[in-house]
């Protein structure tokens, strides 16, 4: 009987780490524009929220579309720590467009990712 409490303790403690890892791993949440939507007109603003705050010096997202790479104001932290925002420079044609970003927590690997939008009225 001990034997099997003891298994049953280390076992507890391992799933315990496992749960407290992942929940330090960092995923996209929601975005603006959102993957997969169309918008009326060209954002001004484009911001992600990941699932914990990103170590800002190994967080970044780009933006390409049918004129090629967006203009857009160097990465800053949002309003939260969890999120992140760039100003759109330049030009947004209407068109198709892909959202590419790379971030990492502190102490944690790079995870990278990338959807689609479209802009119906471009500026």
């Amino acid at each position: 009987m001990r034997q099997r409490l003891k298994i049953f303790a280390v076992l507890s403690l391992a799933a315990s780490t496992l749960v407290g890892w992942t929940a330090l791993h960092l995923e996209l949440e929601d975005s603006f524009p959102s993957a997969d939507s169309a918008v009326a007109e060209a954002p001004e603003e484009i911001w992600l929220r990941f699932s914990v705050a990103p170590d800002m010096a190994r967080t970044s997202f780009s933006v390409r579309g049918p004129d090629g790479n967006l203009e857009l104001s160097a990465v800053t932290a949002g309003d939260a720590p969890e999120v992140i925002t760039a100003t759109v420079e330049g030009p947004m044609p209407p068109g198709s467009y892909t959202l590419s970003w790379a971030g990492a927590p502190a102490d944690d690997h790079v995870v990278r990712g990338r959807y689609t939008f479209s802009v119906e009225a471009g500026r």
